[in-house]
């Protein structure tokens, strides 16, 4: 149908309208619909659909939920490894191996999103780390190996789960908006830490660690059940038909998708900055996230729900920075200010303010920290909830660079910060077991990524955004025909 190949969120130009009306009418005598019927059904979509918001909106308590699940084993650490007799260097290679099958799905699940379709990604991801949640108990009763099994499959579902979240909104939600949904989202597991800290103790208090994995593990499930019926991905845009038309597929063609560039993604210089920017990042914030609870506990001599309390701090601030960052890359956006300035400016602020707070910590060293200090804490919660402003720089990146690829491009960029979870928990258990040095295991390491990750992001990112379906061939051959790349 013409009016399927013409469907778009944002108009093209008078004379993209003709070129593509001109490329559907000719070869097998199919209907043509007339200029202004085209532009009409351009302008239709010109408004960006309202079912956007139910779509991040459910996107969001998706996050919550996982960071539920991220997070629920960094309070029930604490009374299992008493019950098990884990010491620092299993409880960091079993707070690692989430990240292991982190790790090894993220690519494939943002190829699988383009492949099969956000909705049914994201359903399948979330239904199987919640199921595995559920099934931690059970496994921890058998054996430690298996107990790790489950939180390996925990980390398959999170690794599935952000390309089919990128994928949808970068159809769903236009340019001028991105900062802010991928904000939205980014306060999804910012709010999911708080709510899972907060719980956590309650839970385990009351009903034994235990309940903490059937509790969030059921509400994943009852999130399936929802977004089974009201999840959906959208049509493809104008500009991706009219790219379709710039290489002479005509209405009456069966087009097949193309298989991914990986070549020409790879060798991308802006995709590199994005991942040492995520490496950077990830390194610091998992490790701060997994090991707090224990820090204030042991170092600060925290009782387990004050530990969670505490904890949540960083992330309560982190959802408000995060909504202003994103209303300021947002508005500097729109008064015109270059999108590769924005993403720069927004990830740099990400990455200095928390060296700042971390590196302050890390050079007051543990002899200077005393128990029941309050500027550990304050500069924890400060320095965790200024990185937030990266869901405007790095984390917003993916889409800006390609729609149609956002999810495999989110995939690499999230396959190396997973691998940086792995990292860095790992360095942190056998590093502190060894040197019993808080500062030399989480926090020093913290302020060397951010710092390389950074500038880094800073030298080789460029938001232009790329056509990697676009060979070079195809490039000689349009600029010999004098037409634009779209």
């Amino acid at each position: 149908m013409v009016r399927a190949k013409v469907r778009a969120h944002k108009c093209l130009s008078h004379a993209q309208v003709e070129e593509v009306l001109l490329k559907l009418a000719i070869d097998d005598g199919a209907n043509v619909a007339t200029k202004e019927n085209a532009a009409t059904i351009l302008q239709d979509d010109d408004e960006p659909s309202e079912d956007r918001f139910l779509i991040v909106g459910l996107i969001a308590v998706a996050y919550v939920i996982w960071q539920m699940d991220k997070v629920n084993l960094s309070v029930a650490i604490l009374p299992m490894a008493t019950q098990y007799g884990w010491d620092a260097a299993e409880v960091g290679l079993i707070q690692s191996s989430l990240f292991w099958g982190y790790a090894a799905t993220t690519i494939l699940g943002g190829v699988l999103a383009k492949e099969f379709g956000g909705k049914r990604m994201l359903l399948f991801a979330v239904t199987l780390f919640s199921a595995a949640t559920l099934l931690g108990p059970y496994a921890a009763s058998v054996s430690t190996q298996i107990f790790i099994a489950t939180r390996v499959l925990v980390g398959v579902g999170e690794g599935l789960a952000p390309g089919a979240a990128l994928t949808l909104v970068a159809t769903w939600i236009p340019k001028s908006e991105r900062s802010r949904a991928v904000a939205t989202l980014g306060s999804g597991k910012n709010s999911g830490s708080i709510i899972g800290l907060l719980l956590a103790p309650l839970i385990i208090s009351a009903f034994g660690w235990q309940a903490l994995f059937f509790a969030f593990g059921s509400l994943g499930l009852f999130w399936a059940s929802v977004w089974a019926f009201k999840g959906k991905d959208r049509e493809a845009s104008a500009t991706e038909v009219s790219s379709s038309v710039g290489r002479n597929i005509t209405a009456g063609e069966k087009q097949e998708e193309p298989a991914v560039p990986w070549s020409r993604i790879l060798t991308t210089p802006a995709l590199w900055g994005i991942i040492a920017a995520h490496f950077g990042h990830d390194w610091g914030g998992y490790a701060l996230l997994t090991w707090t609870p224990k820090y204030l506990n042991e170092k600060l001599g925290y009782d387990l729900q004050g530990s969670s309390q505490l904890t949540i701090l960083p992330g309560l601030f982190a959802v408000g920075v995060a909504a202003l960052g994103s209303s300021i890359a947002d508005g500097l956006l729109k008064n015109g200010t270059d999108l590769t300035d924005v993403r720069k400016l927004m990830q740099g602020l990400g990455f200095l303010l928390p060296c700042a707070c971390i590196g302050a910590l890390g050079a007051l060293g543990d002899g200077a920290v005393e128990p029941g200090s309050p500027l550990p804490v304050a500069l924890i919660a400060v320095g965790v909830a200024t990185s937030a402003l990266s869901y405007s720089g790095l984390y917003a990146s993916h889409a800006d660079l390609s729609k149609k690829y956002s999810g495999v491009v989110s995939g690499i960029s999230t396959t190396f910060g997973a691998l940086a979870g792995v990292g860095s928990n790992a360095f942190a258990g056998y590093t502190l077991k060894a040197t019993g040095s808080w500062a030399q295991s989480i926090f020093i390491p913290a302020v060397v990524f951010y710092l390389v990750g950074g500038a880094t992001y800073q030298v080789l990112y460029n938001a232009t955004p790329i056509d990697w379906d676009v060979t070079p061939a195809d490039e000689v051959a349009e600029e010999d025909g004098g037409k634009p790349r779209v």
